[in-house]
């Protein structure tokens, strides 16, 4: 398989973007990381090494951590807060590119054996609050596509706080996150989740020693808040029971959406999983949905960036879409507002 698929410019180009956009004032560390990678054609060379599809900075840097973490006595890990407690700040660059040139050849191959699977719990903090208002004290079935490791599919077992101030659930697991504008949609009490289905081409067991350690390495150095959410939530989900289902294909959804209860309502949500989708095969996708949404009731959410979704809401960033079907008419409203980690939300009902 080439793992090369992209120009050397191309590349740097990927990583400034990623600075720029998703790390500046969220990850001091990967912005810097970043943005002096990009400057280096010997580790962009590396990071190449990814595969196709794949988005190469996430995959590129959580590779790094994964060899740090089984290596914690590296002088590089002083300086990663996930790894060292009183971590040393101001990471020498030379040093970072020395224990890359060092681990080349481990590096291209976690690069080339995984793909990027994150767990954004906090995506929660809006589903959560969706779900519930709109089966407000009704037990529903819900179904995750690209699910990784199935983290969100316990959104009923965390604790949410937005603002700074405590709402509702108890749990190790901390969502917080800020309300810029809008009102949390309401409900009167959690909805009561009775199957959890996990669908992705490569589900994570997080039983699974590796799978663990893999999951917690995509999470960003120096996000240490995150890193001890997601192991609590790792804990947690060794003592659910949800059902992981290996599929890729759309006819594999199809079989698996339409054997569902029909008498317990169903939503099917993905969350930054269509931007891996060709165009064409997104819209394969909406018309499935459209397709099914003519033999069951059920409650379509997709939460994407603006540019993937057919409409243009006028609203640049990261949206949640929830589509109701039923009796065979479809209903579609823009719920929020947000960014990748959901950090903060707009409330657009």
């Amino acid at each position: 398989m080439d793992y090369r698929p992209y120009e050397l410019q191309e590349l740097k180009d990927w990583l400034i973007k990623f600075a720029n956009v998703e790390c500046k004032n969220v990850s001091p560390l990967y912005y810097d990381l970043s943005l002096k990678t990009a400057k280096d054609d010997q580790l962009v060379s590396i990071a190449a090494h990814c595969k196709y599809g794949q988005p190469l900075p996430n995959l590129f840097f959580a590779s790094v951590q994964s060899l740090l973490y089984k290596e914690p006595n590296q002088e590089l890990a002083q300086y990663y807060p996930s790894i060292t407690q009183n971590h040393k700040s101001g990471l020498p660059f030379a040093l970072f590119k020395e224990f890359c040139l060092d681990h080349q050849q481990e590096i291209i191959e976690l690069e080339q054996n995984n793909i990027v699977q994150t767990n954004a719990l906090n995506r929660t903090a809006y589903l959560l609050p969706i779900f519930s208002h709109l089966f407000d004290n009704e037990e529903i079935n819900i179904i995750d596509i690209g699910t990784s490791a199935g983290l969100t599919l316990n959104m009923d077992k965390y604790e949410y706080h937005y603002n700074d101030q405590y709402h509702f659930g108890n749990s190790l697991v901390k969502i917080k996150s800020e309300i810029k504008s809008g009102s949390i949609p309401l409900f009167n009490r959690m909805v009561k989740i009775k199957n959890r289905i996990g669908i992705d081409q490569n589900p994570l067991d997080v039983n699974n020693i590796e799978n663990a350690h893999w999951l917690k390495s995509l999470i960003w150095a120096d996000q240490v808040e995150r890193l001890e959410k997601i192991e609590n939530a790792i804990n947690l989900a060794r003592e659910e029971n949800i059902n992981f289902i290996k599929a890729s294909q759309l006819f594999e959804f199809e079989e698996i959406i339409l054997e569902q209860e029909k008498n317990i309502p169903l939503i099917v949500y993905h969350t930054h999983a269509l931007y891996q989708f060709s165009k064409e095969e997104r819209n394969n996708f909406w018309k499935l949905m459209d397709k099914i949404g003519k033999e069951r009731d059920f409650t379509y959410l997709a939460t994407e960036g603006s540019r993937v979704f057919k409409k243009d809401y006028s609203i640049k960033g990261i949206l949640v879409e929830v589509t109701q079907y039923k009796k065979g008419k479809k209903n579609t409203q823009l719920m929020a507002h947000t960014n990748g980690h959901a950090n903060w939300i707009k409330w657009l009902i």
